[in-house]
């Protein structure tokens, strides 16, 4: 190193201009990443609106739900044969497999007045719906921000809004940015010690039972009953009685359905080496699915995500820490799901918000933030390119949900107002530099 040094020698005072050249590669990136989000989600409404083939989205197993339950076919909502059947009758073109439907029977009845309208029509109307509901999501998270500098708000907002995993949620027609809506408005309601709302809010988080996984298991270790006691009285019977009132075998289905997931795939479109989990990783570097090569690693990492987790938990004194612990139950579930696609990364988001708050302060210096604004730029730009790397083999999204993880439980800006928090990507070169 030492003889590195003579031939490019480096200063500390070098460090601002190294910082700025990771700027521009982070955003020149980005830009290219902008570029095609926007091309990629031009042509699938392109492909959508001309009913081309295969261009479903997961939008049309929750269509082909609310049809079935408004009809004479609801008990058969979870079997593979009566799915395929609907879906194929319903879509006006063509495509492969199937897409099960592995979610609770209310919203089923949810997507039940959409099921009415014609499925092409019915689709840009999900999603402009899901498009106000980003819209709104992102200004609350602002909100969160209003202490931060202006231009690590601007660069929040417009990368949140224009990520892959948020795009992925408008043109699949997904229902992620609903539960992340459930947990933001939990994490508030939580902030502010009111236990009915907060019960209320997160039981909204039930259109997708296991996003919900880590902040119910924050709350038990916790102990915060009476959060858990809303959240029961209305969850239960929301997940309980539009089942019995569909009829009472589709509980049954249901769990049936979601333990098949696993193995799935010779009746049911699960694209498991498209995952940006573990599962998914294994399953494109070995073209199989085979559950006993990625289970046992997604078991350590659960576990070892899970203990981490538990000690930061018993350690939630005060706001920052309470904020550090939310973001990992928010983190957790992406973990240690075995079956996650790039829509569910939008819950990232509010832990990103998060460690902004409390790392960017109104009073940080130009390096912090810009050091933020980079760190932005070059996330957006993986949570692009890494899911598109997918489509040609190899999924390694998982590695990008490994660090953001690893980050908030071993690194959380603390409540230092005078004092940039956020980790500087050149500060390695400074302490090389240093005498």
């Amino acid at each position: 190193m030492s003889a590195l040094m003579r031939v490019a020698p480096f200063r500390r005072q070098d460090v601002p201009a190294r910082l700025s050249l990771l700027t521009i590669a982070a955003g020149a990136a980005a830009a290219l990443a902008a570029v095609g989000t926007v091309a990629v989600y031009a042509a699938v409404l392109w492909r959508i609106a001309t009913n081309a083939y295969g261009a479903t989205g997961d939008f049309l197993s929750f269509y082909a739900a609310g049809w079935l339950v408004r009809g004479s076919h609801a008990g058969d909502l979870y079997d593979p044969d009566t799915i395929e059947w609907a879906q194929r009758r319903l879509y006006p073109g063509d495509f492969d497999l199937a897409i099960g439907y592995p979610l609770p029977v209310f919203v089923a009845w949810l997507f039940a007045p959409f099921s009415a309208l014609p499925f092409t029509l019915s689709f840009f109307l999900w999603m402009a719906l899901n498009a106000v509901l980003l819209a709104g999501v992102v200004w609350a998270l602002n909100r969160e921000l209003a202490a931060v500098p202006a231009s690590v708000r601007l660069a929040f907002a417009v990368t949140a809004a224009l990520s892959m995993p948020a795009i992925a949620t408008l043109v699949f027609g997904q229902v992620d940015l609903i539960a992340l809506a459930g947990l933001l408005g939990g994490y508030l309601a939580l902030r502010e010690r009111r236990p009915a709302l907060a019960g209320a809010a997160l039981s909204i988080a039930l259109v997708k039972p296991h996003l919900l996984a880590g902040v119910a298991l924050m709350l038990l270790a916790r102990r915060e009953w009476k959060t858990i006691g809303w959240l029961s009285v209305i969850g239960l019977p929301l997940l309980v009685i539009p089942a019995f009132a569909t009829d009472p075998a589709t509980l049954a289905g249901n769990v049936r359905i979601l333990a098949s997931y696993p193995g799935a795939g010779d009746q049911l479109s699960v694209n498991a080496a498209m995952m940006s989990n573990w599962r998914g990783f294994v399953a494109s570097a070995t073209n199989s699915n085979d559950v006993w090569l990625w289970l046992p690693g997604l078991a350590a990492i659960a576990a070892a995500a899970l203990a981490l987790a538990a000690t930061r938990w018993r350690m939630m004194s005060g706001p920052a820490a309470f904020d550090r612990g939310y973001a990992l139950a928010m983190l957790l579930p992406l973990l240690v799901s075995p079956h996650l696609h790039t829509q569910s990364l939008v819950l990232m988001l509010l832990p990103a918000a998060l460690a902004l708050k409390w790392g960017v302060p109104a009073s940080a210096a130009r390096e912090c933030q810009q050091t933020a604004v980079t760190w932005l730029l070059a996330s957006y730009a993986a949570l692009f390119f890494l899911p598109v790397a997918a489509t040609a083999g190899l999924s390694l999204t998982v590695f990008v949900v490994v660090a953001a993880y690893g980050a908030a439980a071993f690194w959380w800006p603390r409540a230092r107002a005078s004092q940039p928090r956020i980790p500087d990507p050149t500060s390695w070169l400074a302490a090389e530099a240093a005498p």
